[in-house]
């Protein structure tokens, strides 16, 4: 370590202490006789060594200005930041969150660091370019007060030198102009194309314009050195270099007069920028994270469960307050960027519902202590609750993790178990589902009577069984519906599977937990988890993505509710596979609708697809296909509101663009909502396609399968 009085003699004589003695004297003689020659001596350094040249042309008073004004920046902008925090946790309801801890840091670092959310379109990757290229020039900086704070004065020695300085400078200059080019499409995006997700007003322009500002001039006061040092290895700060060229021909006192006056201006703004961060929109670079790290960790198609629901006085949220501390960082972690809107089919039928302005909304009552409106048919319009088709869309696109439709429920379950409030239709599916176990009122008696003639075993009590079929309320009493279920029965047979229905089964709640109505949710689930107890069975197959959904992710979140399940459409690929079924290959073209709740909440898009191309299929993508699937408009309990739809019909018609004979699905409400969207169209019969459960389809090359290898026995018979 140096004493002070050294610090502050190696400070005055900064870079000519590094001069070899003679040539110090040199200088210095040179210096008496005329004060110019210092700027001209200390190019001809730079130009022979490659070395930082910390506080090049600056004179002490700004040296000293930039550290105690940078140390106030500082203080505001942390001052800035508790300040947030006290917000976010003022009247919140109190809570302990849960999680595992390593995961979260995971996520994270995946989240923030690897952009994995972020990069998806042109305006991901240019916020990619924007974050990375500001994250590069914040370590240049950092790594810039290290070689001149620690390395020249307490050391003695700078480390930026050489072939490593080289390299810092050209890193430097090329993330800085990755976040202009990022910048710049962004204003582009706003004020040109007028992107219809983002706002294009002055806060945006004055942000963009800020960090635009502050890059611009840093790239001058570099131009303006390099004009005047004029070293070897200019090449290495590309920018600087060729904006350098712009000076040619000006005199030494203009460029270090202009270097100076640029200097100050650069830091002031910089400064300026890092104390404004948590009072402008750029405070969501330490929002975002935080609702990133208390990000939903159980499965994406889980509603969180309402623990001891008999002891509780209140359900849901009926008012600001009851929102908890993690609850409000979600919607201060809002970065604004409209992918929920763009995704949402909500918005895409001109529905109440704006994701996007939900979310503000809350946020912003958030900031606002005085506003007493009340959150529902206030804040939040009862419409635009009831809008939601809980698909999930929004969710996965949001770069801050925020679960919108999981608020939606949390709201929809104060007008479900306090107020009784439902869209007409929804509260007499509702009845009959308490009343009779499903939600058309159907007897309860003719659960399987879609299986007649097909010899369907029931199951019994100590039988063990490779798989038991969970048909569902859909195929148990939709005419259509019941085809699918016929299906299934048909492949289990050919595979030679030892299989049973259950005759307990009755609806197991996905909707009526999606409309709120948490009570009938669980009073189901204790129901078919005891029926489901009695019975021995390897797999529990389900042919209805809610249903699977619900008995693979939400039943474990009661006791003795945690079973093997699969999907109809993975049993059917392992089958094919494995060789245990064999079907005929029949050239037609399709197209796979994935069902939300298969391909977006579970990740299930490769099988369905891998058992087509096996029969023959040529298969062509929808404009929304696989994780990224458009909602066929019947979840979150839709399906049974008497509501115009219009959800059905924007998908069929991206349905029909791909020219398809043959619509393959694998769920029956998807079914259900694309026949009656094609109904609703006024095209003739020459435009209708045909809707196929991937089930029947291979049922039918079973079919095929059979009757050929009948055919090629009697010939070779004959």
């Amino acid at each position: 370590m140096v004493g002070c009085g050294k610090i502050v003699r190696t400070f005055k004589r900064g870079l000519t202490a590094r001069l070899p003695a003679a040539n110090r004297k040199t200088k210095n003689a040179a210096a008496s006789e005329n004060p110019n020659t210092t700027i001209t001596a200390t190019a001809m350094l730079s130009s022979t060594l490659p070395v930082r040249p910390a506080f090049w042309n600056v004179p002490l008073w700004a040296e000293i200005g930039v550290y105690i004004i940078g140390l106030i920046a500082v203080i505001v902008c942390a001052a800035g930041i508790i300040r947030v925090i006290r917000e976010r946790r003022s009247g919140a309801a109190p809570e302990t969150p849960e999680g595992p801890r390593k995961r979260r840091i995971a996520n994270l670092f995946c989240e923030v660091l690897g952009q994995s959310k972020v990069m998806r379109g042109a305006s991901g990757k240019a916020h990619l370019a924007i974050f990375w290229g500001c994250i590069f020039l914040f370590w240049g900086t950092a790594t810039a007060t290290l070689d001149w704070d620690v390395g020249h004065y307490v050391f003695g020695q700078q480390f930026l030198t050489g072939r490593f300085y080289l390299i810092y400078k050209l890193i430097l200059d090329t993330a800085g102009l990755a976040a202009l080019i990022g910048l710049g499409y962004g204003a582009w995006r706003r004020f040109v194309a007028h992107d219809e997700r983002v706002e294009s007003n002055g806060r945006f322009a004055c942000l963009i314009a800020s960090l635009a500002a502050i890059i611009i001039t840093g790239f001058f006061v570099e131009a303006l050195r390099l004009a005047v040092q004029q070293p070897t290895w200019r090449e290495f700060s590309p920018v600087g270099n060729l904006l350098s060229q712009l000076f040619a021909g000006s005199t030494p006192e203009f460029l270090t007069t202009a270097h100076l006056f640029l200097w100050v201006v650069h830091g002031l703004a910089s400064l300026i920028f890092i104390a404004a961060v948590p009072l402008t929109f750029y405070s969501h670079i330490f929002k975002t994270p935080i609702s990133i790290f208390w990000q939903k960790v159980s499965p994406a198609g889980a509603i969180a469960k309402i623990d001891n629901i008999e002891e509780q006085e209140t359900f849901g949220i009926s008012k600001y307050e009851q929102f908890t501390w993690r609850d409000r960082a979600r919607f201060d972690g809002c970065t604004e960027c409209g992918r929920c809107r763009g995704v949402c089919p909500a918005v895409k039928a001109d529905t109440p519902l704006d994701p996007k302005s939900l979310i503000m909304t809350l946020r912003d009552r958030m900031r606002d202590a005085a506003n007493d409106k009340e959150l529902i048919g206030g804040l939040v319009s009862r419409d635009a609750l009831w809008s939601c088709t809980t698909c999930g869309a929004c969710a996965r696109a949001c770069p801050a993790d925020i679960p919108i439709p999981d608020l939606i429920v949390l709201m929809r379950r104060h007008l479900a178990l306090e107020t009784g409030e439902f869209p007409e239709g929804l509260a007499g599916a509702l009845e009959n589902t308490a009343s009779v176990g499903n939600p058309w009122g159907m007897d309860p008696g003719s659960r399987l009577a879609w299986a007649k003639d097909l010899d369907v075993p029931v199951a019994k009590p100590g039988v063990a069984y490779d798989v038991l079929y969970w048909v569902g309320c859909s195929a148990s009493y939709d005419r259509r519906a019941q085809k699918i279920a016929r299906a299934m029965v048909k492949i289990l047979k050919a595979a030679g599977i030892h299989f049973a229905v259950m005759q307990e089964e009755r609806c197991h709640g996905d909707f009526a937990r999606r409309a709120g109505e948490e009570y009938l949710f669980q009073t189901a689930a204790a129901e078919n988890i005891e029926n489901l107890r009695k019975y021995q069975f390897k797999e529990l197959v389900a042919a209805c993505p809610h249903c699977f959904n619900t008995l693979k992710n939400e039943y474990p979140q009661f006791e003795g509710g945690t079973f093997n399940c699969v999907s109809h459409t993975v049993l059917i690929d392992r089958l094919i596979t494995e060789g245990r079924i064999k079907v005929s290959k029949s050239q037609f073209f399709t197209v796979m609708h994935d069902p939300c709740y298969l391909a977006r909440m579970n990740g299930i898009t490769a099988e369905p697809r891998r058992v087509l191309e096996t029969l023959g299929a040529h298969l062509r993508e929808a404009k929304h296909s696989k994780a990224d699937t458009l909602c066929c408009g019947a979840g979150g309990a839709q399906i049974f509101m008497d509501r115009p739809a219009r959800i059905n019909v924007i998908r069929l018609k991206e349905l029909k663009d791909t020219k398809s004979e043959v619509v393959a699905s694998a769920c029956p409400h998807c079914l259900t909502m694309l026949t009656s969207a094609q109904a609703q169209q006024k095209e003739g019969a020459k435009d209708e396609v045909l809707f196929l459960d991937v089930a029947e389809i291979v049922a039918q090359q079973l079919e095929s399968a059979a009757a050929e290898e009948t055919s090629g026995s009697q010939r070779h018979g004959s």
